[in-house]
């Protein structure tokens, strides 16, 4: 995807399964909101194809209603009140359910009677959230969708994904950059950087697979055989070394062994010397 001479997304193959639910990790200016507006139809891509269940979602009616895209800021006139916001989504989306919608106004701690003027910004992100999850749209997006809450919000927020979800499975693909918080969410993990994609893998598989370990030296080496080492330190004459291991590491009972947090993770993965040698290692 081209923007005059810039490249947005390049070289960038990706395929999602239905009913999981995504983590889309990259820095500012990754590519993830180019790839989204393709996505929800927004944009058309300079080339290549982008299918949402097996067609473009571009000018196609059809599968737009399909598809929430809740974005990281809402455009919403001043004086509309969020109870004309919940009637517009209901004529929006086919599978809206109007009850967990009033459950969720109570969850979220939002009166319907208030204009979108009067909203805080943390409010204005509930909002937004009331709409994916009752919008039960087969493939729904959340955009930043913690911005302005408290942590008791964004935990109800969590809980009430996990919850549906089960119910009423969709895709569901969340970009943060509140990645441990909501890590627990993410059965797959899409890092993008520099418009290029770095990785897709399965969370629980990628956060198996990385791990701190301290110790003696020698120990902690013989520990790390066949691991790709992203990074080391020595504190007086204990190492600790940063790895990332495919095929698991010879636990011994020298070493200390601690897995790495995704958010660590994700900055490890886009460093480019790191990510290289992960690649040279056949582990990614």
């Amino acid at each position: 995807m081209n923007y005059r001479s810039c490249k947005a997304l390049n070289s960038f193959d990706l395929q999602l399964d239905p009913n999981k639910i995504y983590g889309l990790l990259g820095r500012n200016g990754a590519g993830k909101t180019t790839l989204l507006n393709i996505l929800t139809g927004r944009i058309f891509q300079s080339s290549g194809k982008a299918d949402v269940f097996g067609k473009c979602a571009y000018e196609n009616i059809d599968i737009l209603k399909q598809i929430c895209y809740i974005e990281e800021k809402g455009f919403y006139a001043s004086s509309v009140r969020i109870s004309q916001v919940l009637q517009l989504a209901s004529g929006l989306y086919p599978n809206w359910d109007a009850e967990y919608a009033e459950r969720l106004l109570g969850l979220f701690e939002l009166d319907k009677r208030k204009k979108y003027k009067q909203l805080s910004r943390g409010m204005e992100s509930s909002l937004g959230l009331i709409v994916g999850l009752a919008s039960r749209a087969e493939l729904t997006i959340f955009d930043e969708p913690s911005l302005g809450l408290d942590a008791v919000i964004r935990e109800r927020f969590y809980d009430a994904v996990i919850d549906d979800f089960a119910e009423h499975p969709r895709t569901i693909i969340i970009s943060t950059h509140l990645i441990d918080e909501v890590s627990c969410l993410f059965e797959d993990v899409i890092i993008i950087d520099g418009g290029r994609l770095l990785l897709q893998a399965d969370g629980v598989e990628l956060k198996e697979r990385a791990y701190y370990i301290s110790g003696k030296e020698q120990a902690v080496r013989a520990a790390a055989a066949g691991a790709v080492i992203m990074s080391e330190e020595n504190f007086g004459d204990t190492l600790i070394l940063t790895v990332f291991a495919k095929n698991g590491l010879q636990k011994n009972n020298d070493t200390e062994i601690q897995s790495i947090p995704l958010q660590k993770l994700f900055v490890l993965l886009i460093n480019p010397e790191i990510h290289e040698n992960l690649r040279k290692g056949g582990v990614i």
